[in-house]
């Protein structure tokens, strides 16, 4: 498949972006993600909003990936049956755009796929467990199905792989961000005992609470993913105290000037600023960074002068490590 799309994206790029279309289902009917991680992938993809009604719900996604209230489609736009009693749209106003169709065809084949092979699976409870959009008496029959019981639990957010060990309930999710799995554990549980091994796994861990936290939880681990790093590949929502509140509102809005700013910076500047944040000390900075104080001293002059901030100052260090934070969520 990849060797064909590099040949055809030369000849024909229509044709290559059908290929990629085809290629995209089929890498989320591989990974067996649930139908509104499905239709979050074909939204992503078609730039539009995407929904699906069946004879239990309306599910709708808009093109950044948030769900979004439903709306009966009626027949304003494009539909195609997806199943028994459903059907699956793509909300495009004015002329389709060129895959728009093979988008539909391909989201549609997939449900069906789905829908076949998920009926009241693990996966599917997973996914109904952290949806924020699942009702209460379906979230509580999900975590029956899934014998959860009533004590703490979290949600760690990391790669599609390795899974975990079987014991512990997990679904590979489309997020906004790439293919995530949500991994339900106990309070309390070390990542060492979630995987067999895991020492370079990175993964983001929400806070614990009782069975309708869970979707917060999630919202949690998918922002603490994202802030890990290869020196700290283990991030936990409980560690990031009010910086866990500027993260979830960061989402829904453009790059704040601050972060903007250090985005412009190249990598060693960004460095340089790391270490003086961290060492609380230009001379401890140096000699991390393996260079001449005068010349960390200078560089980081012309870098106080750009940000309009001194990251030595308690509230300069503040907009520094929330602008680097930023930076990374955004990245």
């Amino acid at each position: 498949m990849q060797d064909l799309l590099g040949r055809l994206t030369a000849l024909d790029p229509d044709a290559s972006e059908t290929l990629k279309v085809v290629s995209y289902f089929d890498t989320l009917v591989a990974r067996a993600v649930g139908t509104e991680s499905m239709l979050r992938g074909a939204a992503v993809l078609s730039g539009a909003t995407v929904g699906q009604r069946d004879a239990r719900q309306i599910i709708r996604v808009r093109a950044d990936g948030v769900r979004i209230d439903p709306v009966d489609p009626g027949d304003r736009w494009m539909l195609r049956d997806s199943g028994p009693d459903a059907v699956a749209w793509i909300e495009r106003e004015g002329e389709p755009h060129t895959n728009d169709a093979m988008i539909l065809e391909r989201l549609t084949l997939a449900l069906g796929i789905l829908r076949a092979r998920r009926a009241g699976d693990a996966e599917s409870a997973v996914e109904l467990v952290i949806s924020s959009f699942a009702g209460e008496g379906e979230r509580a029959s999900a975590l029956s199905r899934l014998r959860l019981v009533a004590a703490p639990m979290r949600v760690i957010a990391s790669p599609p792989d390795p899974a975990p060990l079987p014991r512990h309930p997990s679904a590979v999710v489309a997020t906004r961000h790439g293919l995530t799995r949500a991994t339900i554990v106990p309070a309390g549980t070390a990542t060492d005992d979630v995987w067999a091994a895991s020492s370079d796994l990175r993964v983001g861990i929400g806070t614990a609470g009782p069975g309708e936290h869970l979707p917060g939880s999630w919202a949690e681990a998918l922002i603490a993913v994202r802030l890990t790093t290869v020196s700290e590949p283990v991030v936990a929502a409980d560690d990031l105290g009010a910086f866990l509140l500027i993260a979830g509102s960061a989402d829904s809005g453009a790059l704040h000037p601050d972060a903007a700013s250090l985005a412009r910076l190249d990598a060693r500047s960004r460095e340089l600023l790391d270490a003086v944040v961290d060492e609380q000390s230009v001379r401890a900075a140096a000699v991390r960074l393996g260079r001449h104080h005068s010349s960390v001293q200078d560089r980081l002059t012309a870098l106080i002068e750009q940000l309009g901030y001194d990251p030595r100052t308690p509230r300069g260090q503040m907009r520094f490590v929330t602008a680097r934070m930023l930076l990374q969520l955004a990245g």
